[in-house]
């Protein structure tokens, strides 16, 4: 509703679709939901490929605040991108109008749906008309505000983009013809979709079906009528909004706007949640709790290994190592006197034998 880049209103949009096919999925209408990803499938590339006509017509501009007075200027993107605007926006005998409009109808008359789910499909019926014809209304109408560099080459896009663009146009315009809703009493090729896509979901739509025609034409017609005027209310309040009021006039303030500008805030809360939370802080948390408690763990049992050695190499060097120094050196020192007898020379055991007889000899020749 808010965003200012012409690929982005888009991308959103395609995310608002899948809603609307998912609803119909919700409440057993599977054929609808195909349906509806079929035809949104033309006026949604139309629309992309559009915005990349423009983009190439505005030499790579994105920004819609920068656009403006392009109706003229690139007629065929325009002629196209106007039929896909109505088509999405649910207006009658376009492709979108028959797919939206049986979803919302779904909604109501199937037995798992719901009359909150009915109101939600007809306020984004009324959002989705809105956001696009607030693309529109910035993009071609009005002055332009771009620079004069850039209004001087503004030109209509090559006819490799025109041609595919007036093929989706068509596509946009016819496509929704196959699943005509039965109140209209138009023959059976126009719900060729709906029949062409029985074999698979017979077994598991029966229940949407059986709601629908219990439910009656009267209040399928009521609620057609009901999403056609909101999608034209949605037209004529982004017409005021982006081509009555001066851009200083529109709405800006509050509290809803900067929600919607910034996305619901999901990048932040998300940036904060995972990335700062969790990857930032949660990494940091881990960090130190490898750093503490891991390694912690890993360098004091390494400081308890360190001194257990240290204080054991102390006990091995000076009591083991001393204690058997010890021993030695008291047989070294007791040892001392002997080893002058114990000498391991032959001669010198014969010389003391032989110094002993003489003292012998010598002792009793004096007595």
């Amino acid at each position: 509703l808010v965003q200012n880049d012409i690929k982005r209103v888009l991308a959103y949009s395609t995310v608002s679709q899948l809603g609307y096919m998912f609803v119909a999925a919700g409440v057993g209408a599977y054929w609808v939901a195909i349906f509806h990803l079929y035809t949104h499938a033309f006026f949604k590339a139309l629309l992309f490929l559009g915005a990349g006509s423009v983009i190439h017509a505005m030499s790579g501009e994105q920004d819609m605040r920068r656009m403006g007075g392009l109706k003229g200027k690139i007629p065929v993107t325009f002629a196209t991108m106007f039929i896909a605007s109505l088509a999405i926006a649910g207006i009658p005998g376009l492709a979108g109008f028959f797919s939206k409009d049986e979803i919302i109808w779904q909604t109501y008359s199937s037995p798992l749906g719901s009359r909150f789910l009915t109101v939600v499909g007809l306020i984004t019926a009324a959002m989705t008309a809105f956001y696009m014809w607030r693309l529109m209304f910035l993009t071609f109408y009005g002055p332009g505000r771009m620079d004069e560099r850039t209004r001087q080459h503004v030109h209509e896009s090559p006819r490799t983009m025109t041609v595919p663009l007036m093929v989706l146009a068509a596509g946009s315009a016819l496509a929704g013809w196959l699943g005509v809703p039965k109140l209209f009493g138009l023959p059976a090729f126009f719900q060729s979709f709906e029949h062409w896509l029985e074999p698979v979901f017979e077994p598991v739509s029966t229940i949407a079906r059986d709601g629908a025609e219990h439910a009656g034409h009267a209040a399928e017609m009521f609620l057609m009528g009901v999403s056609i005027v909101l999608a034209l209310g949605g037209i004529y309040v982004a017409r005021y909004v982006y081509l009555k009021l001066r851009a200083d006039q529109r709405p800006t303030g509050g509290l809803l706007y900067p929600v919607l500008y910034n996305k619901w805030y999901v990048d932040e809360i998300y940036d904060l949640v995972f990335v700062r939370g969790l990857s930032l802080g949660g990494g940091a948390a881990c960090a130190r709790f490898d750093s503490g408690v891991v390694d912690g763990g890993v360098n004091g049992t390494a400081w308890a290994t360190r001194f257990v050695s240290t204080v054991s190499m102390w006990w091995d060097t000076w009591i083991v190592d001393g204690l058997v120094n010890l021993g030695a050196f008291t047989v070294r020192a007791l040892s001392f006197p002997v080893r002058f007898l114990q000498t391991g020379f032959l001669q010198s055991y014969a010389l003391v034998f032989v110094l002993g007889l003489i003292l012998i000899f010598g002792y009793y020749w004096v007595r």
